[in-house]
């Protein structure tokens, strides 16, 4: 693979402060669907930085987690929402869902060369609010090599939209078999500071009820891959081997503090299975997805 003059991928904190600029983008021209297309560069993981992810999570089979790949997908995803070919506010997007596959095992201290595309839908008046999903594809190559793809889309919130959301007071029924208990996590508020601090993510709406009631949320929510990543880390714990490929769909948000429970079903042969992760109480489902193991 050849490809010339990438970008240096700039860092979380400082994008997100620019992001706030984007507010004033007016999406109201009818346009077709096309594509934006970057090429970025980035340092590889240090042994400092995997071994605080690991401790964050005690479970991780491998040596590179795949939810520690989106932390590095995300600052591409936000480096192109920045762009001025992007229609839309960065705040105004919502994180629908999410796929990381593993193709080779990641080195580490080995640079990134990151190949990204957004595949941006038509809109105009014709067009259905919940159709402006934008789907961001995300390859990290090293020494030529595909090693890992993470696939995140998007759904882009109508302004007039923006409106506090109430916690949910149904219940539902709890999981029954095949499914399994297999965790149950007790968040604090501290966990989206926590997580933050870990991952780079500062985004308001994570870390103190008197920034995030600024964008609508009373409560500060947790981020939705760290729950990801938490699942990821009890699930190769449980199965004593790592996963090569996760996906995940966001549910509900989850107001801190929290007590979350996560459920999983293996397949016959045990080398893939669901999960997802509901209220320890009111069972409501907040994410789901799936999940395979690397061969034995």
């Amino acid at each position: 693979m050849h490809m010339e003059h990438p970008t240096t991928l700039p860092n979380l904190p400082g994008m997100f402060f620019r992001s706030l600029f984007t507010v004033a983008r007016k999406d109201d021209v009818a346009a077709d669907a096309f594509q934006i297309s970057d090429v970025f560069q980035a340092p590889g993981f240090t042994n400092e930085r995997l071994q605080r992810y690991h401790e964050a999570f005690a479970g991780f089979s491998n040596e590179v987690p795949l939810t520690l790949m989106y932390c590095l997908a995300q600052r591409v995803h936000l480096a192109q929402m920045l762009g001025e070919q992007f229609p839309w506010p960065a705040p105004g997007l919502v994180h629908v869902s999410n796929s990381l596959e593993q193709h080779q095992a990641v080195a580490i201290n080995t640079d990134f060369i990151i190949k990204a595309s957004i595949a941006i839908p038509a809109r105009g008046p014709k067009v259905s609010p919940r159709r402006l999903r934008p789907l961001f594809t995300v390859e990290f190559w090293q020494d030529e090599q595909l090693v890992v793809t993470c696939t995140s889309e998007y759904q882009v919130m109508p302004k007039s939209s923006a409106k506090a959301p109430s916690r949910d007071k149904k219940v539902a029924e709890a999981p029954s078999e095949p499914w399994q208990a297999l965790s149950e996590w007790q968040l604090n508020e501290a966990s989206g500071r926590q997580y933050a601090r870990l991952s780079g993510d500062f985004n308001p709406i994570h870390l103190h009820p008197l920034v995030s009631r600024w964008f609508g949320f009373e409560q500060p929510i947790i981020h939705g891959m760290y729950m990801a990543a938490r699942a990821q880390a009890e699930i190769e714990r449980a199965a004593g081997k790592a996963v090569r490929a996760i996906d995940v769909s966001f549910k509900r948000p989850v107001p801190l503090p929290a007590r979350i429970r996560l459920w999983q079903q293996l397949d016959e042969q045990q080398q893939s299975g669901r999960y997802q992760i509901c209220g320890a109480e009111d069972h409501l489902q907040r994410l789901e997805g799936g999940f395979q193991f690397l061969a034995d």
